[in-house]
């Protein structure tokens, strides 16, 4: 009806019906976030509710960048504007950076230089993975021999994870550097055999590869606990594998899933 005033009881309880559930691995997400506390640095307090930034009513979404969790004291002010939606950015970004699985280049602490570190040897050890499999993928289609052209990658590769091995190694302790060569080892390993043509590097039933495959993600699990236990950090805090959170694909197991530790409780 024309000029007709929407009561605020009216607008609520429309928000209420046309509003969706949060989804519960990004509510979890932005709890962790905050450490299941409010995310204003001097509250800190429980029961905690979660705020849309930009109202819902105008976004009609669920987006992690425009989410924060809030006890419900902070949200009535923020709600009323006591607490301007300008400084609950700023308070959202603090979160960020406080965040270890993000790391400004910049930061010279030691515990930010571990965490480049671990990410530089993932990215690394993924680039040295890919050659190999290259090189494996070559022999199976080559009629003329070994092919040489996809040596140089790979040892290229090689030799730049092995001075990202070294460059953990060096940072971390010596739980994180002993796991660390673990795994380079094992791609050392795999390496060779596709050199001297070991036909268990070719061929294998499926039992074989899914050992092959595990051996492998156990030797990321056990380095990812390592260099979480020197960050002092629980293994489900540091994103197993470099990624961005708002929903973007992450690599295949074995190289990691932030669930992996997850518990559906």
């Amino acid at each position: 009806m024309p000029g007709r005033t929407v009561s605020g009881a009216y607008y609520a309880s429309r928000m209420a019906t046309n509003r969706t559930k949060v989804p519960r691995p990004l509510a979890r997400q932005l709890f962790v976030e905050t450490g299941h506390r409010c995310a204003i640095p001097t509250c800190r307090a429980t029961p905690l509710e979660i705020a849309h930034i930009v109202p819902w009513h105008r976004v009609q979404r669920h987006d992690f960048h425009n989410m924060i969790v809030l006890c419900p004291n902070c949200h009535t002010r923020f709600d009323r504007g006591d607490i301007d939606r300008q400084a609950m950015f700023r308070y959202k970004e603090l979160l960020r950076l406080s965040d270890p699985n993000r790391v400004a280049p910049e930061d010279p602490s030691p515990r930010a230089g571990l965490i480049r570190a671990y990410r530089l040897f993932q990215s690394e050890m993924t680039r040295w993975h890919k050659t190999i499999s290259d090189l494996v993928s070559a022999v199976g289609f080559s009629s003329a021999g070994f092919p040489t052209g996809n040596l140089k990658p790979c040892r290229r590769a090689a030799s730049i994870a092995r001075a990202a091995t070294d460059k953990l190694s060096e940072l971390g302790d010596e739980g994180v550097a002993e796991a660390a060569n673990y795994v380079f080892d094992w791609y050392r390993n795999w390496a060779n055999d596709v050199f001297d043509l070991k036909p268990s590097a070719f061929s294998g039933t499926r039992d074989d590869y899914e050992d092959w495959a595990k051996e492998r993600f156990m030797a990321f699990v056990v380095l990812h606990e390592e260099v979480c236990a020197a960050l002092d950090l629980d293994p489900t805090e540091l994103d197993f594998f470099e990624a961005e959170r708002d929903n973007q694909e992450l690599p295949e197991v074995p190289l990691g899933t932030r669930g992996f530790w997850e518990t559906d409780e």
